[in-house]
């Protein structure tokens, strides 16, 4: 079936003005992920041991002087790091008063990055399955 040209036209006109204003319609600024993962660094983001032995998300771009907050969703975890920063926690951090052995409660903890680097982080149970993360600061 051909169509008239005139017609041809005008839809082709209107799925681009569609289009332009699907582009135009929200913040022109753009944002970086929430949770830091990903693309733009950021100066805080939140990473989460699961039940299925992953670290969600695995990777975290943050920047200098930057946060991360661990948490414990659902599992037997922990976070032993080693890089820029290195730290084992769980229950707290070990040297800090706390207890960095694999834990199944609902912990959760603050790490701040001061300095450009990479830190590279496993979950000392399930580091042989591929729970494993890393923290790049810039």
């Amino acid at each position: 079936m051909k169509l008239p040209l005139r017609i041809f036209a005008g839809l082709t006109v209107a799925v681009l003005a569609l289009g332009l204003y699907s582009c135009n319609s929200g913040s022109s600024t753009p944002t970086a992920p929430p949770s830091g993962g990903g693309g733009t660094p950021v100066m805080s983001a939140s990473v989460t041991a699961t039940g299925s032995n992953t670290f969600s998300p695995s990777v975290v771009n943050l920047l200098a002087g930057g946060t991360v907050n661990f948490s414990n969703g659902s599992g037997l975890h922990n976070v032993n790091a080693q890089g820029a920063v290195s730290f084992r926690c769980a229950e707290g951090c070990d040297g800090q008063g706390g207890n960095g052995s694999p834990s199944v409660t609902s912990w959760s903890f603050t790490i701040t990055f001061p300095s450009a680097g990479t830190t590279s982080y496993v979950c000392d149970e399930h580091a042989g399955v591929g729970m494993t993360g890393s923290i790049i600061v810039q």
